[in-house]
Formats: C-alpha cells, sequence, structure tokens
C-alpha cells in the first residue's frame, strides 16, 4: 500500500471513529439503559421529556400565531399577501390558478386570506370558558401516565404500547364534550383543532425519540452502545410495537408471535425502499433534477437540486397528492420548510373560520396532516445524523422546524 493510500485509509479510519464518539455521546446524554438484577437491559427511558402536559400555552401560542398573522396583513398589501400564500401553495405543488386546481389548496387560501375578517379576541373569550381544557388536561396526562412518559421502549412486553392505547379513549371523550359545551361553530372548529392536534403534540415525543434511537442503532455498534444484537432487535420491535394501530390487533398478534424479529424486518424493509428511492432518483428516466445525492441514513438524503443543496425524506412525499419527496431542509433558503409548516398550521385553524361541507373538510384535514406530522416524527433521525457531524448549529435548526414544546432538546 502506498504511502499516500495509508494516509487516505487512516483518515478515513479517524472520522468515521470521531461520528461514532460524537454519537454515542448524543446517545448517552438522551437515553438510560435500564437493566434487571441478571444484568439485562429491559427497557430505554428518556432522560429528558415532558412528563405532564398543560393544554393552555399551547392555545395561547395558538392565538399568538393568528393575531401575528393578523398584523401581518397591515403590513402588506393585499397584493402581497395573495402573492405570498401563492408561492407557499406553488411550493407544494399547486397552481392555485388552475381551472382544475385542488378544492383542498383553494379552501386553505380562501382560510389565510379570511384571517383578517375574523375577531379572534371573541372566539377565543368564548374558547376559555368554564372549566372544559382543566378537565379535559387532567384526563390526558392521567391516560398518559399510565405508561411513564418517560418510556421509549420495553424489550420485555410484545404488547406494552398497544394494551395501553387509551389516550385515544381520552380524545374520544373530550371531542364529545366539546359539541355539548361549544354551541358556536367557530369556537366548536377551535375546540377539535386543538384536541386532536395535542394529543398529536403528546404522541410525537415518543416517534420523535424512536427515529433518533434508529439513527443510534443503524450506525454505532451495538457493543458500542452496552447492548447485544438481540437487546438491540427487542429495541427494535418495541419501537414499531408503538406504531400499530388501536385497530390493529392482527398486527399486534404478529409481532407477539415473532418478537425477536418483527421490529428488525420492517426496518430492513424501509431500509431497502431508501436505497430504491434513491436508485429512482438518479435515474435517467428522473424528472427530478437531483445531482450529488448522498444517504444520511436510512431516512434521508442529501441531494443538489437547481444549484443548492436540500435534505429530502426517503420515506414520505411532500403530502398526498404529491409524488415528490418531502423537503427536511433546503440550505439556501433556511426558513423555508419552517414557514411552510407554520403556514399550514395556521390553515389548520383558520379553515375554522369558513364555510367548508364536511366531506371536504375530512379531506383537508387529512391533506395537512400528510404534509408534516409523520415528517416531524422522522427528523429526530436527522438530530442524530447531525449529532454525529459534531453540527450543533445543524441540530437547532431541526428542532426550530417542528411546532412542539413537548419535544425537548
Amino acid at each position: 500500500m502506498s504511502r499516500l493510500l495509508q494516509i487516505i485509509f487512516c483518515l478515513v479510519l479517524s472520522f468515521s471513529a470521531l461520528a461514532t464518539d460524537l454519537s454515542l455521546k448524543g446517545f448517552e446524554e438522551r437515553f438510560k439503559l435500564v437493566k434487571n438484577e441478571q444484568n439485562k437491559i429491559t427497557s430505554i427511558k428518556l432522560k429528558k421529556a415532558v412528563k405532564t402536559f398543560s393544554i393552555t400555552p399551547f392555545i395561547q401560542q395558538v392565538k399568538s400565531d393568528l393575531l401575528l398573522e393578523q398584523e401581518s396583513y397591515q403590513n402588506f398589501s393585499d397584493h402581497e399577501k395573495i402573492a405570498e400564500i401563492d408561492s407557499f401553495l406553488l411550493d407544494l405543488g399547486f397552481n392555485p390558478y388552475s381551472k382544475n386546481g385542488e378544492d383542498e389548496a383553494k379552501k386553505i387560501k380562501e382560510a389565510l386570506l379570511n384571517l383578517p375578517n375574523v375577531d379572534l379576541n371573541k372566539v377565543f373569550y368564548e374558547l376559555s370558558q368554564g372549566d372544559f381544557w382543566q378537565e379535559f388536561q387532567d384526563k390526558l396526562n392521567e391516560a398518559f401516565l399510565f405508561i411513564d412518559p418517560t418510556i421509549l421502549v420495553n424489550l420485555e412486553d410484545p404488547r406494552f404500547f398497544y394494551k395501553r392505547n387509551v389516550t385515544y379513549k381520552v380524545v374520544e371523550w373530550a371531542l364529545r364534550q366539546a359539541q355539548k359545551k361549544f354551541s358556536g361553530v367557530p369556537v366548536l372548529n377551535i375546540a377539535t383543532f386543538v384536541i386532536v392536534r395535542v394529543h398529536d403534540m403528546m404522541l410525537e415525543q415518543r416517534h420523535f425519540h424512536h427515529n433518533m434511537l434508529l439513527h443510534y442503532f443503524e450506525t454505532i455498534p451495538e457493543t458500542k452502545l452496552g447492548m447485544t444484537k438481540e437487546e438491540v432487535d427487542r429495541a427494535i420491535s418495541s419501537i414499531y410495537e408503538y406504531r400499530i394501530e388501536v385497530t390493529g390487533f392482527s398486527e399486534s398478534q404478529k409481532a407477539a408471535s415473532d418478537w425477536l424479529n418483527y421490529g428488525i424486518n420492517k426496518f430492513y424493509m424501509s431500509v431497502r425502499a431508501g436505497n430504491t428511492k434513491m436508485r429512482d432518483w438518479v435515474s435517467p428516466m428522473s424528472t427530478l433534477g437531483f445531482q450529488n445525492v448522498k444517504k444520511l441514513n436510512f431516512g434521508f438524503a442529501s441531494v443538489m437540486e437547481g444549484g443548492s443543496k436540500k435534505i429530502y425524506h426517503l420515506h414520505h412525499n411532500a403530502h398526498q397528492f404529491s409524488s415528490k419527496p418531502s423537503l427536511a431542509y433546503d440550505y439556501s433558503n433556511t426558513i423555508r420548510v419552517k414557514r411552510n409548516r407554520q403556514l399550514m398550521n395556521l390553515a389548520s385553524v383558520a379553515l375554522g373560520f369558513i364555510s367548508i361541507p364536511d366531506i371536504l373538510k375530512g379531506s383537508i384535514e387529512s391533506f395537512i396532516k400528510s404534509f408534516y406530522v409523520q415528517q416531524v416524527r422522522n427528523e429526530g433521525a436527522l438530530v442524530g445524523y447531525f449529532e454525529s457531524t459534531g453540527d450543533v448549529g445543524m441540530i437547532n435548526r431541526i428542532y426550530a422546524q417542528r411546532e412542539n414544546y413537548y419535544i425537548l432538546k
């Protein structure tokens, strides 16, 4: 081996070791391995987690965001605001002036443009009356405490999360009670949004850190983590068991019958799917125009697109009506993803102030969820990646892109 090749080989090993050390540091700072008397790992806990959830600050934040958006209409002309919303919709792949434009996108534009006409102080005053929110908060916290919020995975019980899916019952109760409590349609719509969104954000805490764990499991040898291969496989099974829907009894049975292999089989299916997606991106038949495609981990890849560097999701499209992958970060426009998500969240609330047929309303809600819910959950793996590179600035930017203060750094 030539002297130059030896130097290059040593540098590669050094960078690899440094990346592992940085990732391991992140793992040890966030996660605690819980062992039994036989020194076997039984669970993994999150060292920093929100254990009790307060709803009032979230309602106040929603009101503040809406008021700020209203104020922005005073600083810009109608033409400028319309141009901003049009740009937002175009970024999603919708032409707001197309004759065959999607009804969902048109209603989102109508809702955002209607915001200056809404008496927000009156709506949120009515929303705050009585003790409904305190009762909902108490019931929700009680349900979440049924499982210690710090527990991320349980290696021993293949039905640990499925049989404790009690929070959905609290949400169903709250939605029924809100219909009795709030007579005005706009107020009821806001209440419904808050109930569903708070529940989603509480679930997000575990999902976000699960994907961070998957990054560590993929990139750090189990011996470095202080685990055996079987313990890692069982931990991954627990991660995927958490994802089983309430109605997924047969899937729960499947997980329990093959607990050692259930999760790792699911994970490698996603890895292969991601690799296939990357090959499609660089195929001569691709119309995406991606260059210099580089895989970051199981969930993300960086590309050059239009002369600028971007990071895309490997497993999620931009939304349910798009075949283009979901953008995770744009180096040339650092607030692009964050601003689009802010507008989508504002639209979720603003839709409650306009008239929409129930069928179309359900379609719009599904569309909005497809835009950011799963994407934000997966970005825990992106934080793990930037920890391995020591890029604190990018870690902070990825955290800032999600609208969830129930997730701690």
